[in-house]
């Protein structure tokens, strides 16, 4: 199982357009390459499908049916917390610690042979301290340490670890 895990580093109390544009973004990736996604500290809904029902009324992002299908599959999450099905934390970051960062090799090994989970922050302050410390191993997906758009970084990162799981890929 790999699940994209989309963190607000926004207020957790208020929802903004761009938490709706990026779900938005990230669910046609998550159904493309056959991913989970889940949310994390998003607190605005009361449960996925109220979530999915607004994403969809409020952007033209994407295509309504696969957030549907989604859905159904149970293949989208608001959490809290880590549940431990969804594996090793992997906090992506242009600035990974050199004691827990992958490369790319070692990512495709990891997610052919178990559950992982990859934590991307929303917005310019990245994924906060304690989910870097938290998180197991660090992943930056450039190979060159550059900082990328949160919507941008996603689409690098999905397509990255699809190729990497499914063709074996390496750099």
């Amino acid at each position: 199982m790999i699940v994209l895990c989309l963190v607000n580093t926004y207020d957790k109390l208020k929802k903004h357009e761009i938490h709706l544009r990026s779900i938005a973004r990230a669910i046609p990736l998550c159904y493309a390459f056959d991913f989970h996604l889940a949310l994390y500290d998003f607190n605005f809904w009361r449960n996925e499908r109220e979530m999915v029902d607004e994403v969809v009324s409020y952007t033209t992002i994407g295509e309504p049916e696969y957030a549907y299908q989604m859905l159904d599959k149970n293949r989208i999450h608001i959490i809290d917390k880590f549940p431990a099905h969804f594996g090793e934390l992997i906090a992506t970051t242009p600035e990974p610690d050199r004691s827990k960062a992958l490369s790319f090799e070692d990512m495709a090994k990891i997610i052919r042979e178990r559950s992982v989970t990859f934590l991307i922050g929303l917005g310019r302050r990245g994924l906060p301290k304690d989910l870097m410390r938290r998180a197991k191993y660090h992943f930056e997906a450039t190979g060159r340490c550059v900082s990328l758009e949160t919507c941008t970084a996603m689409g690098v990162i999905a397509t990255t670890i699809h190729f990497a799981r499914v063709m074996g890929w390496k750099r």
